[in-house]
């Protein structure tokens, strides 16, 4: 398990043990300086809360931009493919002699929207899909047109294949992308240090300073738990779904029940 999906995952209780560190640690200090004290301490603390929470916002905005954009172009790169299939199957049905593309195109959409979303998740490509892949372009061009209408179809049906071949290779490489060890590592002290530097204001009243560090501690958690969930496209709370070739799927067998019961 990579550190997002850890952190989505354990989310609650993450929150729940940064917060009980976050009181115990302004306790400690409470005790060691009062209120006046850290007051006078205000000017040399403001502005340096001000340049460290200056630099960590913008990076943490460029990370959960550069995320959110890894996110959004992964659910294009699904759309495309389930259309690809799509396109296939419409022109198989231009043939006039019998072949079994549209089946296949029934059997890859059936295998990427179960099992192989299933696989997809857990950061693998599914053996079944790439069985089911690779025999629709064997079927593909074994396909001998019977004239040129056919044979335009068939350069078409290529090309879609092309395109389908394309957006599953992509779809592979951003599976395995996620944000390196190192740049977690720089989000977590960044957070770490921000929270903690907090606790160095001092505020009258003890409940005021509870709920002020109670609501830094969380939105600083809730910008990592957002990095965490934009991180992984394929797994978490906000995972990708298979609703394109599903969509498709359903398109597929539809079709393929009218002929089946044309006379």
């Amino acid at each position: 398990m990579n550190i997002g999906s850890f952190i989505t995952s354990n989310f609650i209780m993450i929150v729940l043990v940064s917060i009980a560190c976050s009181l115990t640690l302004m306790i400690v200090i409470r005790k060691s300086f009062d209120a006046e004290n850290l007051r006078h301490n205000h000017d040399v603390f403001d502005p340096l809360l001000q340049v460290m929470g200056t630099l960590f916002a913008i990076l943490l905005g460029f990370m959960v931009s550069n995320a959110m954009n890894r996110y959004d172009q992964a659910t294009l790169n699904v759309q495309q493919e389930a259309d690809a299939v799509g396109d296939v199957f419409q022109l198989s049905l231009g043939y006039s002699k019998p072949n079994s593309i549209a089946r296949d195109c029934l059997s890859y959409c059936t295998i990427v929207a179960g099992e192989g979303w299933y696989d997809l998740g857990k950061r693998k490509m599914n053996v079944h899909a790439n069985r089911a892949y690779a025999q629709l372009w064997k079927d593909v061009l074994k396909y001998v047109p019977a004239d040129q209408r056919e044979a335009d179809l068939h350069q078409d049906m290529v090309e879609s294949m092309v395109k389908l071949g394309d957006a599953s290779r992509v779809r592979a490489m951003q599976m395995s992308l996620q944000l390196p060890p190192v740049l977690w590592a720089v989000v977590l002290i960044g957070a770490i240090t921000t929270g903690v530097l907090v606790h160095f204001f001092g505020i009258r009243h003890m409940s005021w300073q509870i709920f002020t560090n109670f609501l830094v501690t969380l939105i600083l958690l809730l910008n990592v738990f957002l990095l965490a969930c934009y991180d992984d496209p394929f797994s978490g709370l906000i995972a990708i779904r298979a609703t394109p070739f599903e969509v498709v799927r359903d398109d597929i067998e539809s079709s393929l029940d009218e002929r089946s019961t044309e006379p």
